[in-house]
This record gives C-alpha cells, structure tokens and sequence, in this order.
C-alpha cells in the first residue's frame, strides 16, 4: 500500500478522536470536491454514474478508490458532510469503455438516505420494479428496523439493519420475495440467507 494511503488512514484514525466541532463541516458539493482532493486519493471527478458506469450523472461527485478503503472514507465523509449531502458507495461493476477498476464514492445533494438510491439511479426493471418502487420497500424496513444504506448502484442495494428483526425468519422471507435473486442466484436457500443476516446484520440486494 502507498506511502499517502497510509498516511490519510493515519488521518482518519486521528480525526475519529477530535470533537464534533473540530471536524470540518463539507456544506457544498464544491466543498466536498476540494476535500476528495487533499486527500489524494485519485482523480475526482464532476460527476457519478450510473447504468454500471456508462451514463455520468452531473449532480454528484465521485472519486474511485480500492474497494478495501471505500468503507471507510466512506465513514469520514459521513462524519463531516453537512446538511443537504448524502454519501454512499456507487458503481463498483463497471462496464464503462474502458471500465472504472475500483469502488466509487459518491457525494451527492439529498435530504435523507433514500436520494442516494436517486442520485445512482437503482432499479429492478427485470422485476417491474423502477427507483420509487424499491424506495416505498426500503422505507417500511427502516421504520421496522432502522437501515443505513451505504451502497447503491445500478441493480444492487447494501444496508445495514440498525435492530434486527424480532422475527429474522419472516424477514428473510420477506427480503425473498422483493429480490428473489439472493437466494436463487446467492444463498440458495431463505435458511442460508438468514443466518447470513443474522451473522452480519447487513443486505446485500440484487436483480439480475
């Protein structure tokens, strides 16, 4: 690993222990940009995309990075944008020309976690299902649960269950029947999927 990927890790370990009010506060995508860019991580770009990585999306901003680190800039950024900016994981299967190797991050404008599936443009269309349709879906397992979406691109959907179900077997099942290809085409079986959850407390939704 480079000698200035190490030293922005030590960065962010340093950081985690400062108070709330010594972390600077990113108000605007240009702010944003100028942050991605001190910590020379790679080129930053004026845009994100979508259509696994084919289209560019002029609202955000994005930075690919090794999928190793995305995680946590991910928790830095999270730690210091301000209101009106959301940031998640993006496109990490690029089938641009040339491809995109890596993970990309992604700032954005939006008001809750929800734009970030807005701003990536996620669908299951195979499933007659379009961006507000999987949004209606997540939110009812927020106000269960509580989830953090921290991925999103073109047909994939990460979150984490802030308080796992009660009934983790009704909710696998529940997961089955909105995204049957984690099962068909992931765990092969709801009992598989889980113990998955159960061990991870995250989900991993995908539509072929």
């Amino acid at each position: 690993m480079s000698k200035r990927i190490w030293t922005w890790i030590a960065g962010l370990v340093f950081a985690s222990g400062a108070s709330a009010s010594d972390v600077q506060s990113l108000r605007t995508l240009d702010e944003a940009s100028a942050y991605l860019e001190q910590q020379n991580l790679g080129e930053v770009r004026h845009y994100s995309t979508r259509d696994f990585g084919r289209d560019r999306y002029s609202g955000a901003r994005s930075v690919v990075v090794k999928p190793e680190l995305a995680e946590t800039l991910l928790r830095d950024l999270r730690g210091r944008l301000g209101p009106g900016l959301v940031a998640f994981i993006g496109t990490t299967n690029s089938l641009a020309t040339p491809p995109s190797v890596g993970a990309e991050i992604v700032i954005g404008k939006g008001t809750s976690q929800f734009d970030v599936l807005r701003i990536a443009a996620s669908d299951a269309v195979n499933h007659g299902m379009g961006t507000e349709d999987l949004i209606k879906k997540l939110r009812t397992w927020d106000a269960a649960y509580g989830i953090d979406i921290f991925q999103a691109e073109t047909d994939t959907i990460q979150f984490r269950l802030k308080k796992p179900p009660r009934d983790m077997r009704a909710f696998a099942k529940d997961l089955y029947a909105f995204c049957p290809d984690i099962v068909d085409q992931g765990t092969l079986t709801v009992d598989a999927l889980q113990k998955e959850i159960e061990r991870t407390h995250t989900v991993f939704l995908w539509w072929d």
